[in-house]
């Protein structure tokens, strides 16, 4: 497969509000936002549809299919990995799964780039329970590394691995930002960039594309960090222990 070549459907609906994009390669085709908060199981299908109509593409043309993997909303990663899983059952096309934090964190790549670092990122969601799930990013010399991998914590206990100076983001601040703002080495990142985009999807997928990050079909599965609520309340019910 000529991957500069292969039509690449990307999702993101990990976040309140999804979006959808289609390229060739690299290139951003079109890029289609879900218009309802939190609705991306009616909302997934004609948004793709519409795109691949504007594009005259069918979907057995797509050749690679990337998701944004999570952590993010539970009932938003099953609707894009069972669409993903299902076209790839129908299509053979292959499927990438990338983490929604690297997405989030993509967008600032532009803020940064005039920036000589080290620079300390955090993107959050809310995970409820007072606690956010989170990873982090420190960025140095025009390059961004993962250093700490994807989590479930608390806001005091996601400061005390980061360095200084930090900066916090996603839409997780709506929730949690009164433990962060009363901090002089944090800056809490504008609202335009809290959430991840299909374009980021489709851009860090076509990179693990080209490492040959394939996921068989078989396990192709979001990254929820701990059980969904009704799993849990069911493993209580039986007695057992729930650790996150």
């Amino acid at each position: 497969m000529n991957l500069n070549v292969s039509n690449i459907l990307a999702i993101e609906t990990s976040s309140r509000t999804g979006s959808v994009a289609v390229g060739r390669g690299s290139d951003l085709l079109a890029q289609s936002e879900l218009t309802a908060e939190v609705r991306h199981g009616a909302e997934l299908i004609p948004a793709i549809d519409k795109l691949t109509r504007q594009l005259n593409l069918t979907p057995d043309q797509f050749k690679i299919i990337c998701v944004s993997s999570g952590p993010g909303s539970f009932t938003g990663l099953r609707v894009g990995f069972t669409f993903a899983r299902c076209l790839s059952q129908v299509t053979n096309a292959k499927l990438i799964a990338v983490p929604s934090t690297e997405v989030i964190v993509e967008n600032l790549k532009d803020l940064l780039m005039d920036q000589s670092g080290p620079i300390y990122i955090a993107p959050i969601l809310d995970a409820k329970r007072k606690q956010v799930y989170t990873a982090g990013f420190r960025w140095q010399g025009g390059r961004m590394e993962k250093i700490l991998t994807e989590s479930v914590l608390t806001p005091e206990n996601l400061l005390k691995p980061l360095g200084r100076p930090l900066w916090i983001t996603g839409e997780g601040l709506d929730y949690h930002n009164e433990s962060f703002s009363v901090h002089n080495d944090i800056r809490l990142v504008d609202r335009a960039y809290w959430l991840g985009q299909a374009r980021n999807v489709l851009k860090l997928g076509f990179e693990l594309a080209r490492q040959n990050q394939f996921i068989p079909y078989d396990n192709f599965t979001p990254t929820y960090i701990r059980l969904p609520e009704a799993e849990e309340r069911w493993q209580l019910k039986q007695g057992k222990n729930i650790t996150c």
